[in-house]
C-alpha cells in the first residue's frame, strides 16, 4: 500500500495521494462540509494524474476483496492476473509518487527540509503501526482469536513495548506491512541524494544487486521477532519495487518527453503482447502440455514470501500496461461516452489510500468473525462488494477523517 502522500497534495501531471506529503498543509477536503467533495477529491480535477490514482485504487480493490472473502468469485475476478497483488502495486506506486513529489520539492527548497518531511511521515506510520499492533495483541484473545496474531500472554509488558517500538513485533492478518514503509521512507533520503547527484544508474544497480542477493538468501533483511505471526515483508527484497519506482518518478518528466511521448502506441502494444505471453506461460497449461516444470520452478519464480524475480518482472509488465490502458480509458471516456463511475470509484480510493487501508481493517476483522461457509455463496460474494462500496462512501464523504489519518 502506498501510504506516503497526503490526498490534498498536487503535482504537475502526478497524483500524490498515498504517502502524505508532510510539508504541505492539510488536505482541503477536510474543511469541506459533509457530503461535499472539494475539487482536490474529484477525479480529473486540477493537475493530478488520475491514471495513477486509478491504479492505486485498483490495488486497494485487490486488498479489500482478498482480505474480506478470499475464496469468492469476486476476489478471483479482481485477481484475474495471477501473481499480481495489491502489495506489489502499493510499494511500487509509493516510490513512484514519492519521486514525483519530492523532485519538485527538492528543486524548490533546501533538501534538508524535504528529507525532514519524509522522516516525519515515517514517524507517523511508525506510530500507527505501534497503535495497531498493541490493539491487535490485546483484543485478539478477547474477540478475534486469529492464529497469525501472536499470543503475548506471559511476556513482560516492557518487552512487548520494546518489540513493537523497534518494529520487531509484526502481527500477521494484514498488520505486518507498515514496518516495511517505515524502513523504505527512512532510506528514501539517501536514494534522493544519490539521484540528485546524477547517480541514478548506481542506485538502480545497487537495488538490483541487493534483490539478487535475496534470491539466494531469502531471509536476508528480516527484522521480525520469532513470536510474530504471519509472513513479514523483508525490506531488502521489497525495496526492488520501491527504489525503481522512486527513480522513475524522479525522472518522470524526462521519461514522458523522450520515451512515452514519441513511442506511446508502440510501447502499449508491446507491453500488452508481453502480458498476454506471460498469462499464457503461467496459466494455459495442462498435465500433458507445459511450458515449464511447475513443481521445480513455481516457488522460485512466483512466490511473494520471499519475493521472487518472476513475480517482480510480471508485475512491472502488468503495471506499465494498466497505466497506459487507464490513461487511454480516461482520455476516451468523454468522447466515446464510456462509463466513468468505475474509474471514479477507484480514483477516490486511490486518493485516500492510508485512510482506506485503516478502514478496511474494520471490515476485514468484522466480517472475519462471521466465518462464512462456502455453501452460503451469495453472502460470500456480497461481503467483498459491500466492503468496497462501504469504504468508497466513507472515503468520498471523509467519514471520521478527523481521527483516521491519510
Amino acid at each position: 500500500m502506498s501510504l506516503l502522500l497526503k490526498a490534498g497534495d498536487t503535482l504537475r501531471s502526478a497524483p500524490i495521494a498515498l504517502l502524505r506529503a508532510p510539508v504541505t498543509s492539510r488536505s482541503p477536503s477536510v474543511s469541506t462540509a459533509p457530503g461535499r467533495q472539494s475539487s482536490a477529491h474529484r477525479p480529473g480535477s486540477g493537475r493530478r494524474n488520475v491514471a495513477i490514482d486509478v491504479l492505486r485504487g485498483y490495488c486497494i480493490l485487490m486488498m479489500v476483496t482478498s482480505h474480506t472473502a478470499t475464496q469468492s468469485y469476486v476476489n478471483n475476478s479482481v485477481h484475474l492476473l495471477r501473481f499480481v497483488s495489491g502489495a506489489e502495486g502499493f510499494v511500487f506506486l509509493a516510490g513512484l509518487v514519492l519521486g514525483m513529489v519530492y523532485r519538485r520539492k527538492l528543486d524548490a527548497a533546501p533538501a534538508r527540509q524535504a528529507y525532514q518531511a519524509i522522516w516525519k511521515r515515517a514517524g507517523m506510520l511508525w506510530a500507527v503501526h505501534c497503535v495497531l499492533t498493541i490493539a491487535a495483541v490485546i483484543l485478539n484473545p478477547l474477540l478475534f482469536h486469529y492464529a497469525d496474531i501472536p499470543d503475548v500472554h506471559g511476556i513482560a509488558p516492557w518487552r512487548i513495548a520494546w518489540l513493537t517500538a523497534t518494529l520487531q513485533l509484526q502481527p500477521g492478518h494484514m498488520l505486518n506491512i507498515l514496518p516495511l514503509y517505515v524502513f523504505l521512507l527512512g532510506a528514501a533520503p539517501l536514494c534522493f541524494e544519490l539521484v540528485r547527484r546524477g547517480k541514478s544508474a548506481w542506485v538502480l544497480a545497487g537495488s538490483a544487486a541487493i534483490f539478487v542477493y535475496t534470491q539466494f538468501e531469502p531471509g536476508a533483511g528480516r527484522w521480525v521477532a520469532p513470536i510474530s505471526g504471519g509472513e513479514a515483508f523483508p525490506p531488502l527484497a521489497w525495496q526492488f519495487l520501491f527504489v525503481p519506482g522512486l527513480v522513475i518518478g524522479y525522472h518522470s518528466a524526462l521519461i514522458r518527453s523522450t520515451i512515452l511521448g514519441p513511442h506511446r502506441r508502440r510501447i502499449m502494444w508491446a507491453l500488452a503482447a508481453a502480458c498476454v505471453a506471460m498469462v499464457v506461460l503461467v496459466s494455459v497449461q495442462t498435465a500433458n502440455f507445459q511450458f515449464y516444470n511447475h513443481e521445480a520452478w513455481d516457488l522460485f519464480l512466483w512466490e511473494r514470501h520471499p519475493l521472487r524475480f518472476g513475480r517482480v518482472l510480471y508485475f512491472f509488465l502488468a503495471i506499465a500496461t494498466f497505466y497506459l490502458l487507464a490513461q487511454a480509458w480516461l482520455s476516451a471516456a468523454h468522447r466515446l461516452k464510456l462509463p466513468r463511475f468505475p474509474l471514479d470509484l477507484l480514483a477516490t480510493l486511490g486518493r485516500n489510500s492510508l485512510y482506506a487501508f485503516l478502514v478496511h481493517l474494520a471490515f476485514a476483522f468484522g466480517f472475519g468473525l462471521l466465518q462464512i461457509p462456502p455453501e452460503r455463496w451469495l453472502l460470500l460474494e456480497a461481503v467483498p462488494v459491500a466492503s468496497v462500496f462501504g469504504i468508497y462512501v466513507m472515503a468520498r464523504y471523509q467519514v471520521a477523517r478527523r481521527w483516521i489519518p491519510n
